[in-house]
């Protein structure tokens, strides 16, 4: 299957000022890591598969619970040209698999909108 719908990981960024904490060197094991996604298709249909994916994967969440220590979708900050995640380093490859599994669960979503126009 063709990726529909691409999340471009933007590395290096510099976290905003609004999710940016105090400016004193932070050595500690639960720093906080600012992963940034950018949205290549960001017309609606494209918007609205990622919407559903996000809600179904919230559901889940809140139904069958999460695993300890493993990170909720709900912490990440959407828009509508992309996704800003601060969480823990330590769950930072957690993170990223849950986009991933976004990107994947959108793209299927916005196939079968597809298919179903035609």
């Amino acid at each position: 299957m063709a990726k529909l719908i691409a999340l471009e990981r933007i590395v290096g960024a510099v976290p905003s000022a609004a999710l940016a904490g105090s400016a004193a060197l932070d050595l500690s094991a639960d720093r906080r890591e600012t992963l940034e996604f950018r949205i290549t298709d960001g017309e609606g249909p494209a918007i609205e598969a990622i919407r559903h994916a996000r809600r179904a994967m919230l559901r889940e969440e809140w139904t069958l619970g999460r695993d300890p220590g493993e990170p909720s979708l709900e912490e990440a900050v959407f828009s509508a040209s992309g996704i800003v995640w601060s969480a823990p380093h330590a769950q930072r490859d957690w993170c990223l698999r849950k986009i991933e599994e976004l990107e994947a669960r959108a793209s299927r979503a916005l196939e079968s909108l597809e298919v179903g126009r035609v």
